[in-house]
């Protein structure tokens, strides 16, 4: 009932985002550059546990499921999969020499989803399915 959207399922539930679980990894990153021997364990610590909550979220086809837009890649945004790669590869993660699995399999997933045109396209109905239905047309 408080839910003002059919493709938004769960907005008022509060849980984990891959989104800022990314922007929390980048940000921390960025702020050991700068203060690099204030909180360092923590820092480290935290920095490992989100990188293994983002690997152990991501989807069997590659992707993340974004919670934010719509979903897996939001048009040129590659929402969810944006996020979470760009938080794996300020953790230093690659996915170059098996370096990282997920990260691997992330890029090979918007690889697939391209579109000719070298965008990404996206149906709203990837939000209520929780899996990447691409947008019909160009």
């Amino acid at each position: 009932m408080l839910n003002p959207t059919e493709f938004f399922v769960d907005i008022v539930v509060e849980h984990e985002y891959v989104e800022c679980t990314s922007s929390a990894i980048q940000a921390l990153v960025l702020f050991k550059k700068l203060y690099p021997g204030h909180r360092k364990k923590e820092i480290d610590h935290f920095i490992t546990n989100a990188t293994q909550y983002l690997e152990s979220i991501q989807m069997p086809d590659g992707s993340w499921y974004g919670n934010w837009g719509v979903c897996f890649t939001y048009y040129q945004f590659q929402y969810g999969s944006w996020f979470a790669l760009g938080g794996l590869a300020a953790a230093g993660k690659t996915f170059k020499f098996n370096n990282c699995l997920a990260m691997s399999k992330g890029v090979n997933f918007l690889l697939k989803t391209q579109r000719e045109n070298g965008g990404w396209g996206e149906s709203y109905l990837s939000c209520p399915k929780k899996n990447y239905v691409p947008l019909e047309g160009n």
